[in-house]
């Protein structure tokens, strides 16, 4: 007698019990390299249907909205939100939103519907991620301080801010915190994982092992240059990891945006969130005109011109940042199936407002509508969002699901 699923998630686990087992891959050899574990997947992987990952990109103190929204059909494009012209054929950017709980100091309810429980990130990490080498990764850039986005049971998870920290806990052997040096060549700590494994995979998956190791080995290059080291993984001193400074703000961005999409490209999670410094605005962008504080670019430093070009260059430069990382999820084919979510904590910054919240969703394939800018309204939160976009990933199917909202935001899914 045929089984009947309960619901897609209790197909995909019976899909991934199989994986393993045909293998005959042990526990012991996964724990060895999360790089097994991805690479055995990978055709489970790419035969999924529908988006199946989950990405939260939190952007600090709002915007101001005459100068941050969009066109309805994405046409144009004011100063702050011009960024996205790049991606817009990706983005629903939400209009008229409202917040369920507007201002500073509410970082760890943004994505969560109460100062416990699980947030998002992590409630969708056990959901999709399940029988991935990691439930959730949560990276940011200066955005440790005043609260986190991150909630695990209730506890408050930092963000790792350290790009060569992340690399190593997710590329280096057995995914541990200091189990190998990020200044080395990564690839050689899983040498005896996959040795074990090339004579068990088939054609498609040694394929997809060497597009996985290559790609890792680019972003460990752009690591060792921003260090000073060699250009080769394999060769030349090890280098010394740069110092967190603001003046390479955007180069920690940009190489926190790198590793999310490796890890989901190498099926080592499906849950992804990246801050991009904190609700304070304690960090600034010393290569930029503006080169005070990114709190008194929005208030104050502006000398009341309604143009506020201070927090037009600001807010233009982490919406730049925000949409680095759609377009690598776009060049790497992962964007289909990926749902993204762009939250803030206030709609207009200077104000602290609760209204006119801006807000975006992209990627999701089918599943979302993307290229406009219609949908939206004041009795919708960044709490409807993500929970839109738990029914666009089917996790709201799981018995798992939180449930952080009833309602799915009117015209945003297909």
């Amino acid at each position: 007698m045929k089984r009947r699923d309960k619901n897609v998630f209790d197909r995909r686990r019976r899909e991934l019990l199989k994986v393993f087992a045909a293998a005959g891959v042990g526990q012991g050899l996964l724990r060895a390299s999360p790089l097994v574990a991805g690479t055995l997947v990978s055709r489970w992987a790419e035969a999924q249907t529908g988006p199946n990952k989950s990405v939260v990109i939190y952007v600090p103190d709002g915007a101001i909205p005459n100068l941050w929204y969009p066109s309805a059909d994405l046409s144009s494009f004011p100063v702050m939100s011009a960024p996205y012209a790049a991606v817009r054929q990706q983005c629903h950017f939400l209009r008229n939103m409202g917040h369920h709980r507007g201002g500073h100091g509410v970082v760890p309810t943004i994505i969560n519907n109460s100062w416990g429980g699980d947030s998002f990130d992590v409630n969708m990490g056990r959901i999709l991620s399940e029988g991935l080498p990691f439930s959730y990764v949560n990276l940011g850039v200066h955005s440790n301080g005043h609260g986190t986005l991150t909630k695990d049971n209730g506890v408050e998870v930092p963000f790792e801010d350290n790009p060569f920290n992340a690399f190593n806990r997710l590329f280096g052997n057995g995914g541990g915190g200091g189990a190998s040096d990020p200044r080395g060549n990564v690839i050689d700590v899983h040498k005896a994982a996959l040795d074990a494994l090339r004579p068990r995979l088939g054609v498609f998956e040694r394929q997809r092992l060497d597009a996985h190791l290559a790609a890792i080995e680019q972003v460990q290059q752009r690591l060792q240059s921003l260090a000073g080291g060699a250009g080769a993984c394999a060769t030349g001193p090890a280098p010394t990891p740069f110092e967190l400074t603001y003046d390479t703000f955007e180069q920690q961005a940009k190489l926190q945006a790198d590793i999310i999409v490796l890890a989901l490209q190498c099926n080592l999670t499906a849950s992804c969130s990246l801050g991009l410094g904190n609700h304070q605005g304690e960090f600034s962008f010393p290569y930029l005109n503006f080169t005070g504080i990114y709190h008194q670019s929005i208030h104050g430093g502006n000398n009341g011109d309604p143009s506020y070009p201070h927090f037009s260059e600001t807010r233009a430069h982490l919406s730049s940042l925000s949409a680095y990382l759609i377009q690598r999820l776009t060049e790497t084919g992962l964007i289909d199936s990926t749902v993204v979510c762009e939250v803030t904590d206030m709609g207009d910054g200077d104000a602290h407002s609760s209204n006119d919240v801006p807000l975006i969703m992209a990627g999701g394939g089918s599943a979302v509508r993307r290229g406009v800018s219609n949908a939206g309204g004041a009795s919708y939160t960044p709490l409807h969002l993500i929970h839109t976009a738990a029914v666009a990933l089917n996790a709201h199917q799981h018995p798992l699901y939180q449930g952080y909202a009833s309602d799915v935001i009117p015209g945003l899914l297909a």
